[in-house]
């Protein structure tokens, strides 16, 4: 009987994560959040959605959107986004902080941000030059990784 109750206990701890975690399940883009919508909207309006998932980790809720210009952006349960990603392409200067964007321009010239990153404490950036470049908010460099 103890064996029993072991092994059934094993199950229902089993059951309970794979039902607390739930990767990158495909939903229809209508499903995003709207703050995710009216990013897409507005920061790329000729762009498709080619694809949305929605991952549920415990209580952590994230959203993946793929487009059709190539950019993949990474949003929160609430819809603000977290990672854009350019696939080598350069990013909407809407979406870098314009000190930031100043500080790439003076100390990088010539290179374009490809992806960006929310960090706590400010943003990471790589630079079509290989570079990874953090910031804090005030567009002051943190960290320089190649």
């Amino acid at each position: 009987m103890k064996r029993f109750v072991i092994v059934l206990a094993a199950v229902v701890a089993s059951l309970g994560c794979s039902a607390a975690e739930m990767d990158d399940t495909p939903i229809k883009a209508e499903a995003l959040p709207s703050a995710a919508k009216s990013f897409l909207k507005s920061t790329f309006p000729s762009c498709e959605v080619l694809y949305a998932t929605k991952d549920i980790d415990f209580s952590e809720v994230e959203y993946t959107v793929g487009l059709a210009c190539g950019f993949v952006i990474e949003f929160n349960g609430k819809g603000a986004w977290k990672d854009i990603d350019g696939k080598g392409k350069p990013l909407p200067e809407s979406v870098i902080p314009e000190a930031i964007r100043k500080s790439i321009e003076q100390r990088f010239p010539g290179t374009i941000a490809t992806d960006i990153a929310k960090e706590r404490g400010g943003y990471e950036i790589k630079l079509n030059s290989g570079l990874e470049v953090k910031f804090s908010h005030s567009g002051d460099i943190i960290e320089i990784d190649d």
